[in-house]
């Protein structure tokens, strides 16, 4: 017996609000910014076709941005996968601790970027860690930030930021598998190889295409990292498109600006065109699988043993910036300048130096520990109000995600409209979008509203942000179809299939989705410094970077507060995900 699929007209109501919001948040305005690409400038208004397009497509800065884009996104999101695997491997082999681990390879992604970012130049700086390493050892020191190998720095945070939380996929992915079919390769004599390519990675596929869509989405997002420790204009070998784009967007060149959204806007479909033609010969096995199976293994001792110390080793490497930070803010104002400042004092002479510079002095203990700078923070009213700014564009974004999202993704999975898919591809292709790409139609609708200067710029497009809509609707694809068609045919309503049903058993996948959105906007940058002139209205995020360079002590303790909602966080995953499927 078929299922019984949701009338389109039915179904109307769970899809028009997330529909609206998309259309007019995203969609209809960025059709609109068309128009800007076929003029001269803004001022004269001149037509003049498609000149834009040429000009961009030969524009050394672009070609040069998108061929590091392209070099990064081909570098980090393999060999993201590839260590994620091995990570996730290696805690399968845990008989315990597994959601500990979990919890701390998780941290290096929703923490702030602004909090993470310090320790980072005390690493690659010019009289960070790595060059002290070399001068002690009498090799010639590198100037990291304008070498050819300035690549490196951005793949290894990106690394430390999503290799964690792409192993949780994975993980859950591992444990979707039933363990039947490992049974009958046992029997038949399959060895792991095998096992690992016939029946693993053909289960894992989905979840594969899962983690590959989510690592570029977050190949862009590095671009936060990138700017606070290169700026506008860094050197050329780690020079990406968003720079191109947020030169053009902070000079108001919308005709540049707009060209470049709609050639990447290009790009980037064409690549989710191959992602999802390449994941459809799966989709038959992904809608089969039993999310009750989870497959434990037999592993000797010393593979285990193996397992126990690479997975200490990488979860002492997730922790290491937190640990910095949280130990830095309980240093005075004179340890924090004699370990960090590039000139040689009277309290850093024994610190290695290179002629008239002092290299950083990395410290995990204070030597007094005080709670000055805490105090510092908390008689600062700017911080408080920062703070309160910053919970103030969360919570509603987060509620108003899980209002919307669900009951899109219900719809799109059990309707029955034709044109579906298409809608849904253009979700995905929104949802893929770099952030300077959308901040073009979002930047035009606060303007016409008059919410530019006001927090609603952030919050109300941030509610359709269709990323919820698309992970809540790939977790449908494996629920069970017979349960839905057993409550239709008690005569249950759509609404109550959807309450009763199937929203009890997507907690797992709301509880990922408040921790992505929470991870978006809790980190907002880029929008707070284009949307918002008003400093009285920024979030902590842009308060902190501000800060890093005039009270480093105050800068440690306020990341350490700012990180109070993160663990809020982990709560969640620990009570509702890790339960379930850890």
């Amino acid at each position: 017996m078929k299922i019984k699929h949701i009338k389109k007209d039915r179904l109307l109501p769970y899809i028009l609000p997330s529909l609206f919001g998309i259309l007019f948040f995203y969609g209809i305005p960025f059709i609109l910014s068309f128009y800007y690409t076929l003029l001269n400038n803004m001022g004269e208004k001149k037509f003049i076709g498609l000149k834009n397009f040429l000009d961009t497509l030969q524009n050394p800065m672009f070609q040069r941005g998108l061929t590091n884009q392209s070099l990064f996104i081909v570098i980090a999101v393999p060999l993201c996968l590839i260590l994620a695997l091995f990570f996730t491997l290696c805690i399968r082999k845990l008989n315990k601790g597994k959601k500990v681990i979990f919890l701390i390879s998780i941290i290096p992604f929703v923490i702030p970027s602004g909090t993470s970012i310090y320790f980072w130049k005390c690493i690659f700086d010019v009289n960070g860690l790595a060059n002290k390493i070399l001068y002690s050892l009498n090799i010639p020191m590198v100037n990291w930030y304008n070498s050819k190998w300035v690549m490196v720095i951005a793949v290894i945070i990106f690394l430390w930021k999503n290799v964690g939380v792409t192993s949780l996929i994975l993980y859950v992915g591992f444990n979707q598998i039933p363990k039947e079919y490992y049974e009958m390769a046992d029997m038949e004599g399959i060895n792991r190889f095998q096992r690992f390519y016939k029946i693993t990675l053909v289960y894992l596929t989905p979840i594969i295409f899962i983690s590959i869509l989510l690592l570029v989405v977050n190949s862009f997002k590095i671009f936060k990292e990138i700017y606070l420790l290169f700026d506008n204009y860094p050197n050329e070998n780690i020079y990406l498109l968003q720079h191109y784009m947020n030169n053009h967007f902070f000079r108001l060149n919308l005709q540049k600006l707009t060209t470049a959204s709609y050639l990447l806007f290009v790009i980037i479909g064409v690549f989710i065109s191959l992602m999802f033609l390449l994941q459809k010969q799966y989709s038959d096995t992904f809608n089969t699988l039993n999310f009750e199976g989870n497959h434990k293994g037999t592993y000797s001792k010393t593979s285990s043993y193996f397992a126990n110390s690479a997975t200490i080793i990488m979860g002492l490497l997730f922790l290491l910036p937190l640990i910095f930070t949280f130990a830095n803010s309980f240093m005075g104002d004179i340890e924090i300048i004699s370990r960090y400042t590039k000139e040689i004092t009277e309290y850093n002479t024994m610190d290695l130096t290179a002629g008239n510079m002092h290299f950083v002095n990395i410290g995990f203990f204070p030597d007094n520990p005080t709670v000055g700078s805490y105090l510092d923070v908390f008689n600062n009213p700017k911080y408080l109000k920062a703070y309160l700014n910053s919970i103030r564009i969360v919570v509603p974004i987060l509620i108003g995600q899980c209002i919307v999202s669900p009951l899109a993704a219900y719809a799109f999975e059990y309707s029955k409209w034709r044109y579906k898919e298409i809608l849904f591809f253009i979700y995905v292709l929104i949802m893929l979008m770099p952030l300077q790409v959308l901040l073009v139609p979002n930047y035009l609708v606060a303007d016409y509203l008059g919410l530019v200067d006001t927090h609603w710029s952030i919050i109300l497009p941030a509610i359709f942000n269709p990323i919820g809509v698309f992970i809540i609707r790939l977790q449908l694809k494996g629920f069970p179809k017979e349960c839905i068609e057993a409550a239709q045919n008690c005569g249950a309503t759509h609404f109550q299939v959807f309450k009763n049903i199937v929203l009890p058993n997507i907690k797992p996948t709301i509880a990922i989705l408040i921790v992505l959105v929470f991870t978006e906007y809790w980190n907002v940058i880029e929008q707070g410094l284009v949307l918002l002139k008003n400093s009285n209205l920024n979030p902590l995020s842009i308060y902190l970077s501000q800060i890093v360079d005039e009270n480093l002590g105050a800068f440690f303790a306020t990341s350490c507060l700012y990180l109070i909602p993160v663990f809020a966080i982990f709560f969640l995953i620990r009570k509702i995900f890790l339960k379930r499927y850890i």
